[in-house]
């Protein structure tokens, strides 16, 4: 079994490769299309979707531990998603991330369900100009891409880090990478093909 600080160190190595990934292809999309806007913008839109899923798969055993809260709430580096997630509640309501782990199961259940749709103009917001790199262009430093290999890398990184997130509370429950899996086909996946084939 991986010690703790094994499994931070690898989660760090894939969110910077997915965060370089993302950098790169943002970097891309601005210079083709010549829009200026800040880049921090979309690497914040992906830690929102990020923390979404790992929160997704934390919750889905129904079980949100401390170590869990830890690493999602430290992985990601430029966007909160509970920054998010108040601005659309009313003022007298502000969830942390030391409540969620109090949350009752019906509650926890509720939120998860919710997410995806909460998260869908985030995603949309994230995945256009980035789909549109994906689909066009050809060549990635010195490697030949083709339509999707930019998606799929992304999604890999998702996935891995949700993988290792099942283990950090020491449990590795199947239902946590099935969870990370299902809301990473919905916020990243079906946005991302929607361009690509069309």
């Amino acid at each position: 079994m991986f010690e703790k600080e094994e499994l931070y160190d690898k989660a760090s190595e894939i969110y910077s490769h997915a965060e370089e990934t993302v950098s790169r292809m943002d970097m891309v999309f601005r210079e083709i299309s010549g829009i200026s806007y800040d880049a921090e913008a979309t690497l914040a839109e992906f830690d929102m979707i990020l923390q979404g899923i790992l929160l997704s798969a934390a919750l889905a055993d129904g079980h949100f531990d401390e170590t869990e809260k830890t690493f999602i709430e430290n992985i990601p580096c430029h966007g909160d998603l509970l920054e998010y997630l108040n601005e659309l509640l009313p003022e007298d309501i502000e969830i942390t991330w030391d409540s969620l782990m109090s949350l009752p199961k019906e509650l926890s259940d509720d939120l998860v369900s919710l997410l995806p749709r909460i998260l869908d103009d985030k995603c949309e917001d994230f995945v256009a100009p980035l789909a549109a790199v994906d689909f066009s262009y050809a060549k990635y430093g010195n490697l030949e891409t083709a339509p999707g290999d930019f998606l799929r890398q992304i999604e890999q990184d998702l996935l891995k880090l949700s993988a290792i997130l099942a283990f950090v509370d020491d449990n590795g429950e199947d239902s946590e990478i099935v969870s990370a899996a299902v809301m990473t086909r919905a916020l990243v996946d079906d946005h991302w093909k929607k361009y690509i084939e069309a």
